[in-house]
């Protein structure tokens, strides 16, 4: 009996842009400077997506709809107000299994990120503050470590 070779196909890479377009609406795109990550934030086994996005204009409309922006200015990531002070800072979105529908959306000033040297993957972001802020999902919610000051 011969055994004809089984040639494995890399999966297709996801259209990033068009995952944005699809959880945030026209005219909000990844910010093309910083790669998006692609890891299992939440340990479910199943791949989610990191990107940075310029949504500034958008902001305000969004708080003032009801849309739930967290602030990573915020120790317990609290929901964004209309009183918050707004800098020009960007914008942060993470979809669970790349789906659109299941996204969580972060703001605040950060410089650059890369993804943790952890067992578990999480994001250290690299805060204008000049802190490295450790962004984590704990099984049930998204929290933030102050990892240097």
């Amino acid at each position: 009996m011969l055994l004809a070779p089984v040639l494995l196909a890399a999966p297709p890479k996801p259209n990033v842009a068009a995952l944005v377009k699809s959880a945030l609406g026209d005219g909000i795109v990844p910010y093309a400077a910083v790669r998006p990550i692609f890891a299992d934030f939440n340990s479910d086994g199943q791949q989610d997506l990191a990107v940075v996005v310029d949504f500034n204009k958008h902001l305000e409309a969004w708080l003032k709809r009801g849309v739930v922006v967290h602030n990573l200015e915020s120790p317990s990531l609290a929901p964004m107000r209309l009183d918050n002070e707004q800098h020009f800072c960007f914008g942060l979105l993470i979809l669970d299994h790349m789906l659109p529908a299941k996204k969580t959306i972060f703001y605040g000033c950060f410089t650059g990120w890369r993804l943790a040297k952890n067992s578990t993957p999480a994001i250290d972001l690299f805060m204008e503050s000049g802190e490295t802020l450790r962004l984590f999902n704990d099984g049930t919610k998204f929290r933030t470590r102050v990892l240097r000051r």
